[in-house]
């Protein structure tokens, strides 16, 4: 059942919340030992459950999400019986004085937080050596279309818990490509919206310039949902004072049959250069670009970025590092419990080295020690110069828009597209799957990278706060096609509803 279909059961009253918990929990104890997406439980959960059924019972609706369980990435402070950790025994009986905004405004929607979900430790930022979705406290995650599968992206629990249906949606984060890589890589769709549009306050931090917070759904339609409840001004969170609109758009309603009609969608020469070095992906692209056209959309390509160059390697450390470095003293100064007495970086590190679980003999704190190390503060005139730098790589996308009168670039979801220097938003929307006779990828530390039927995706990316566009694009887009293993790198195109489904509305929970 999509997310909309919940909502409309449990208002009907053919499903009520306590049943769906106890559908997810069994779900997650039969898979969870296995690929390790979900790092621990809300014991309240069915005990909130329940006062959700009586409230609903009574008449009493808080939101759009009412009674519906959510997962959210172990970087949003939820102020319950559960930690908030970033995958690391630091942060284990750490209590927060600010909660997340995002967490308030999905139960002030009546959303139940179901659980945390693993991810890469801290982000991803501590060390390159550090697999996808490992984390010191809650293990190896891993995806589930292949034998020890490489979940991807540091919201790779999210999207593996949203890939298996362990939640009605999933909540992560992406700094630099932390929901839409390991959405491609688990199947399900995954929105990084503008930075701004979402407020970060309650959240461990990464880099405060590029820091988002945004679903990981099986749906588009259900992402726009989670969107028009966590979108908004906060007055916690200085990038929020940016949005340029008094009210949040109608993300939902955005979603039409017709949101592709007439968009101008411009393909770059690189970006399609990249997708022919894999003639499965290829094919199935080529197919995408032929459904997109038959929905009303303009392709434009022969033109190009002027100076990004993906897979280039053109970002630079010092702004990151510098912003990570101040950012986790920040962080830590506003614990209100403190267990371990962490203050800093230096600290953290220190931490780390000392404690056998947290693995410093085999992965290192290569990426904090940098940081650590990184001279200059954030006025200082390296950082303001790198900063520049990074933003004007950032608004090449926006001016391939411009000078092509665009609305959308479309790509690959492993393509490398710098969303994160211009704070622009993407989306991603499965596209296809390896075929069964794909030889398997093997990373170096002994995850599949790619192998037969895996799936990859496609993205659309924007000019800041056009997520309605966005929306609308990829909803068409998705109702149009089934990414359906249908041969080597084919992608059938299917219509939704002819789609026969061999089993009952019950066990597709």
């Amino acid at each position: 059942m999509d997310l909309g279909e919940i909502i409309q059961a449990i208002r009907t009253g053919h499903l009520d919340s306590q049943s769906l918990i106890r559908i997810y929990l069994a779900r997650i104890a039969d898979t969870n030992a296995k690929v390790k997406a979900v790092g621990s439980l809300n014991p309240d959960a069915e005990a909130l459950a329940l006062e959700k059924d009586t409230q609903q019972k009574a008449g009493i609706v808080l939101g759009d999400l009412h009674g519906v369980p959510i997962i959210v990435k172990d970087t949003l402070v939820t102020n319950d019986k559960m930690d908030t950790t970033g995958g690391s025994f630091a942060l284990v009986g750490a209590k927060f004085r600010t909660p997340s905004t995002t967490i308030k405004r999905l139960q002030d929607a009546g959303a139940i937080i179901l659980g945390k979900a693993n991810l890469s430790q801290w982000g991803m930022a501590r060390s390159g050596n550090c697999p996808n979705g490992w984390s010191a406290l809650h293990g190896q995650a891993l995806g589930a279309f292949h034998e020890n599968q490489d979940p991807q992206g540091s919201s790779s629990g999210c999207a593996i818990a949203a890939s298996l249906n362990l939640a009605s949606a999933t909540i992560g984060g992406e700094t630099c490509g932390s929901i839409l890589y390991p959405a491609q890589r688990n199947g399900v769709v995954g929105l990084k919206p503008t930075v701004g549009l979402t407020s970060r306050a309650g959240t461990i931090p990464l880099n405060p310039e590029h820091d988002s917070i945004g679903p990981l759904t099986r749906f588009v339609k259900d992402s726009a949902r989670i969107l028009q409840v966590i979108a908004g001004r906060d007055e916690l969170d200085p990038a929020t004072w940016d949005i340029p609109f008094a009210s949040i758009p109608d993300y939902v309603g955005a979603c039409s049959l017709a949101g592709c009609q007439g968009l101008r969608i411009v393909l770059p020469t690189s970006v399609r250069k990249v997708i022919r070095s894999d003639p499965e992906i290829d094919r199935a692209f080529q197919t995408a670009v032929e459904t997109l056209r038959s929905l009303g959309a303009i392709i434009v390509e022969d033109v190009d970025f002027e100076k990004w160059k993906p897979g280039g390697r053109q970002r630079e450390d010092l702004m990151g590092d510098i912003l990570l470095r101040e950012s986790y003293k920040e962080f830590f100064s506003d614990l209100e419990v403190n267990p371990h007495g962490i203050h800093d970086l230096a600290d953290l590190i220190e931490f780390i080295k000392r404690t056998p679980e947290e693995a410093y003999a085999e992965f290192g704190a290569g990426w904090f020690e940098s940081a650590r190390d990184a001279s200059g503060t954030s006025s200082s005139e390296a950082f303001l110069s790198c900063k520049s730098r990074m933003e004007e790589l950032g608004s090449d996308l926006v001016k391939l828009l411009d000078r092509t009168n665009c609305d959308i670039l479309l790509a690959t979801g492993s393509t490398d597209l710098p969303l994160d220097l211009g704070r622009l938003p993407g989306i991603s929307v499965p596209l296809g799957y390896w075929s069964e006779a794909r030889d398997a990828t093997i990373g170096e530390d002994g995850t599949v990278t790619k192998g037969p039927n895996m799936p990859f995706s496609v993205v659309f990316a924007g000019r800041r706060f056009s997520e309605e566009k966005l929306l609308g694009c990829a909803y068409a887009f998705e109702q149009a096609t089934l990414a359906i293993n249908d041969g080597p790198g084919k992608m059938q195109v299917r219509p939704v509803a002819d789609v026969n489904l061999p089993f009952s509305q019950s066990e597709r929970l």
